[in-house]
């Protein structure tokens, strides 16, 4: 079936006149007639009943009307739905995360996001820096936020802020009543940290930091959550060093305590496949711009 077609016969059921109905439709008559006998051939029924005075519907007319409107609004649904999609109104965008995010830049992003463009979808996965960068290779994403990669080719990256440091500690520990601490202070320290087989440039990033004050970095408990990290180091079994963004989690005994050095920070950045960004992966790009100030190219 022609969709054209039923919209040229709709428009003239609508006019009853060939003359306006070719008018409305910004076409000549004869065009519009041969349009209309192409469709009642298609058909094999008279769909008007045409005079020198007067075009009236036939009881097949009548009845194909109202499915024609119906039709040709589900048609004109799809192309708007499209166009909307084309212009990242609609969609569903494919987010992968590291888990420190989740504590305040994600809520905080995704949250003017839905106020922006309420009709977009997300699909949400906890990956590590790592595993976004292959995921975006493979298509299983559209964007990532999370840090830096050992191994980035064919990603593009902008830079959201450095992140600060943070000392996580049980409370019954030697530096839990101090304001700050240093890397130093951590030479012997057991440790907890992000599990190296899941985030190798995380660890890579926290080792070469604490090699440089002389310090070793080979955690006791390794895992894939914050929320086990500081459970293992409100329970006394070692320090952790966090990103600060994690600090809103406090379960009992946990302290919390400012790195001084000046080295004690790690990039957050957006992650997306090189080239032109999809529209929807654009909008992200436009919301951290202005909620982070300023996130550049990293």
């Amino acid at each position: 079936m022609n969709l054209q077609r039923l919209r040229y016969f709709a428009a003239v059921a609508e006019e009853l006149h060939f003359g306006r109905a070719a008018q409305r439709l910004h076409m000549s008559q004869p065009p519009l007639s041969q349009q209309i006998r192409l469709l009642e051939r298609e058909l094999d029924t008279a769909l008007f009943d045409r005079s020198t005075r007067r075009v009236t519907l036939t009881d097949a007319g009548r009845y194909l009307y109202p499915e024609a409107v119906r039709l040709l609004a589900a048609a004109d649904g799809v192309d708007r739905l499209m166009e909307q999609r084309r212009h990242g109104q609609t969609g569903t965008l494919r987010v992968g995360f590291v888990d420190s995010a989740a504590y305040e830049v994600m809520p905080r992003v995704l949250g003017e996001y839905r106020r922006r463009r309420p009709q977009v979808d997300f699909e949400l996965h906890t990956l590590s820096s790592d595993e976004q960068v292959k995921a975006l290779r493979a298509g299983r994403i559209d964007l990532g936020i999370g840090r830096a990669a050992a191994d980035a080719g064919g990603v593009e990256a902008t830079l959201v802020m450095h992140e600060r440091l943070l000392l996580a500690a049980g409370a019954s520990h030697r530096l839990a009543a101090s304001s700050s601490a240093s890397l130093g202070d951590l030479d012997g320290e057991p440790m907890i940290g992000f599990d190296r087989n899941v985030s190798p440039s995380l660890h890579a990033v926290l080792a070469g930091m604490l090699s440089a004050q002389g310090v070793a970095y080979d955690p006791m408990i390794e895992a894939t959550e914050y929320t086990t990290i500081l459970g293992f180091v409100a329970a006394g079994e070692g320090v952790a060093i966090v990103p600060a963004g994690v600090q809103t989690f406090r379960p009992p005994g946990l302290h919390y305590m400012p790195l001084t050095d000046a080295s004690a920070s790690v990039p957050l950045l957006l992650l997306r496949g090189a080239g032109e960004p999809l529209p929807l992966v654009s909008h992200a790009l436009e919301v951290v711009a202005e909620l982070y100030d300023p996130p550049t190219a990293a």
